[in-house]
């Protein structure tokens, strides 16, 4: 099984601590890729939209993006991690996100996502943890990741030495929880994927036959779709 890590921050913090408590769980033997916050992609997008026109690789930040998104896309499970900052993701989860935006469902979605599990792992020193999970779980979604799961934690402080061995403790047994979910293979995604994917297989044929009233070309989004065969039937999944 190989796995890709986006460490939400740079700092070996409780974050990171939690996260190693989960690959730990997973095993050594499985192949798992890190990359870490900002280092690994320190720029914000700039909304040219060329991702959206062209693809990702006409990215002005490719040199950061690509490899990171050619890792998800090989990969069997995504690992994101995030601590909680001001009730929310950090900002350089979201500017790493905002780059991927062409390849939700609604627009140009990899075939591959649709056999994905993600894991989000969070930590908060009280309030928070709802909101990181939405915020990146929003990207999940749409990218059309089969499955979907976290492992969060009040922790009630900052510094891993200090916090207690009975919340230790119940982040070591979802960590064991999940890592048996995430080793069963995946047929099909979620109901909520498949029911996102209909919709939008709906709202591409309804906007095409608009425009095309209209004398209008078809949209990049729509080839997409076309060419992948999915407004004719086919599904990513059997």
């Amino acid at each position: 099984m190989k796995i890709t890590v986006i460490n939400g921050v740079q700092n070996k913090g409780c974050t990171f601590h939690m996260k190693d408590m989960f690959l730990d769980a997973v095993g050594k033997e499985h192949e798992a890729v890190e990359y870490h916050l900002p280092y690994n992609m320190p720029s914000f997008c700039s909304g040219c939209k060329a991702c959206f026109y062209k693809d990702i690789t006409a990215c002005p930040h490719r040199e950061y993006t690509v490899p990171i998104w050619e890792s998800i896309k090989e990969s069997d499970v995504i690992v994101i991690t995030s601590p909680v900052y001001v009730l929310r993701a950090t900002g350089q989860v979201k500017a790493l996100l905002d780059h991927y935006a062409s390849k939700f469902m609604v627009h140009s979605p990899d075939k591959e996502l649709f056999f994905k599990k993600a894991v989000i792992i969070t930590n908060s020193a009280g309030a928070g943890l709802k909101n990181v999970i939405r915020d990146i779980g929003t990207s999940l979604d749409w990218w059309g990741v089969a499955k979907r799961y976290s492992i969060s934690q009040k922790l009630f402080e900052t510094r891993w030495e200090k916090v207690s061995d009975k919340r230790k403790k119940s982040i070591e047994k979802q960590c064991l929880r999940i890592t048996k979910k995430i080793e069963k293979p995946v047929k099909k995604p979620r109901l909520k994927i498949r029911l996102l994917f209909r919709i939008v297989k709906i709202m591409h044929k309804m906007l095409n036959k608009s425009f095309a009233k209209k004398g209008e070309p078809e949209t990049a989004d729509y080839q997409h779709w076309k060419n992948a065969g999915w407004l004719d039937g086919d599904k990513p999944w059997k």
